[in-house]
């Protein structure tokens, strides 16, 4: 195991110089001159956080990014999204000229793009190393390949603060990115409730990724690498770890997993509307009824995804449920989601779903009054509150890799402490890599 970029371990050394007084202004002269300074980029988040899109899918087409893992070959990525063996052939025959992709490395990003209404493959862009990726594109004179360097660079940021109304209102008003918040509690989910739990006086420290695309003006947020938080003195500390086989999870310091096998919410930090119950008045039914799931406001198209791995059992219409996916978890376990807006691609009755992989976007298909996700959960066929349920940590770092682990845990925990909390929170940049253009 070791940390997902050894350069990231050099790059934010340089955190002390940048939270001393002219931090700010430094980091307005880094962004100001971007287009000049390119840095060269850390492998792809793991598949806990999605990675922007290389480039702009139109709104005729839809992009479907994978993390590399061990095993993985472009024949079963394809298989899994519906593709036979002999439409993945000509893509591999037309980069080979460039580059063999049968040789797919683990903790490299892998990005396909479909056509949306046909789902046929339109492009696949593999990263190469860490400055170049291959493009292959169907034109219309059949499939073309090219080498090209990675149109976008990589930044870590720091933010640090004391909590006076909430995490997210805080952590907004530091710059923080409301999509860095809804990791902070998936990462501390099982711990503690960001959105109840904190109390003014409680303190957060975060490390994050901004990935930054060529000719955008803003940034998109990746992984948190690491995070503190004090809630009333008692103190919760993440590190982010990522094996070589491109499989991440977060730690206690010690080594000791904070990471479930199942995520405590399908959607990002979001607000619940109508919790379990054996009794409530339907909305439009105006009639007593059991609720028995939880439902969750979010907006239309807002992403929706599997909270363990498993098999889809169900994908499709659903009676009242409208649009919904339905997966076997392992122990019994299944978990139901209803009133999507539409399934994501590639997802299918028997096909196997990943942790926090998006399975769907949040709708009102069905019988609903407005865009929310039903969220239901069995377990050996019985309904259970999904908020009551319970989930045991992953494995521990094992012993192998303890000196590699305990190496980026220094690093992490010493690099939060340097992030001052103060009444007046606020965003600074720790690092940007070297030039990938």
């Amino acid at each position: 195991m070791r940390l997902r970029s050894s350069r990231w371990l050099a790059a934010i050394t340089c955190v002390v110089a940048l939270l001393e007084p002219a931090a700010e202004s430094a980091a307005r002269r880094q962004r100001a001159g971007r287009r000049a300074h390119r840095p060269s980029r850390p492998p792809a988040p793991s598949r806990e956080i999605r990675p922007p899109s290389l480039a702009r899918a139109s709104a005729a087409s839809v992009e479907e990014h994978v993390h590399i893992r061990r095993a993985d070959t472009l024949g079963t990525i394809l298989a899994a999204r519906g593709l036979g063996a002999a439409e993945v052939r000509p893509w591999l025959d037309a980069a080979a000229v460039v580059f063999d992709l049968r040789a797919l490395r683990p903790r490299r990003g892998l990005t396909l793009r479909f056509e949306r209404a046909t789902r046929r493959l339109e492009a696949v862009r593999y990263e190469i190393d860490d400055r170049t990726q291959l493009v292959v594109e169907r034109t219309p004179d059949g499939l073309r390949a090219r080498r090209t360097t990675l149109p976008y660079f990589v930044e870590v940021k720091g933010a640090a603060g004391v909590i006076e109304r909430g995490l997210r209102e805080d952590a907004r008003d530091a710059g923080v990115p409301d999509r860095v918040v809804s990791a902070l509690a998936d990462i501390f989910g099982w711990e503690l409730d960001l959105a109840t739990d904190l109390r003014p006086g409680d303190q957060f420290r975060v490390l994050y990724e901004n990935t930054w695309q060529a000719g955008e003006r803003t940034a998109e947020p990746g992984n948190v690498l690491g995070a503190d938080i004090v809630v009333r003195g008692r103190r919760l500390t993440a590190v982010f770890f990522e094996d070589d086989d491109g499989h991440g999870a977060y730690y206690r310091p010690g080594g000791g997993a904070l990471s479930r096998d199942f995520l405590r919410y399908p959607l990002e930090f979001t607000e619940i509307t109508s919790p379990f119950s054996l009794f409530r008045s339907h909305p439009i039914l105006r009639m007593r009824r059991p609720h028995l799931g939880v439902d969750f406001a979010a907006p239309s198209g807002t992403p929706v995804r599997a909270v363990a791995s498993g098999t889809v059992q169900a994908a499709g219409w659903l009676r009242q449920l409208g649009q919904a996916v339905r997966i076997e978890h392992r122990g019994g376990l299944e978990s139901l989601y209803g009133h999507l807006e539409r399934i994501a691609p590639g997802v299918r009755e028997g096909g196997p779903v990943e942790q926090s992989e998006v399975i769907g976007y949040v709708g009102a298909t069905g019988l609903a009054t407005g865009p929310h996700l039903h969220f239901a959960t069995y377990r050996d066929g019985e309904y259970v509150d999904p908020l009551r349920l319970t989930a045991g940590p992953q494995p521990s770092v094992p012993d192998g890799a303890r000196r590699a682990f305990e190496r980026v845990e220094g690093l992490v925990r010493r690099q939060l402490a340097a992030l001052p909390v103060t009444a007046n929170s606020r965003t600074v940049s720790l690092s940007t890599s070297r030039s990938t253009e």
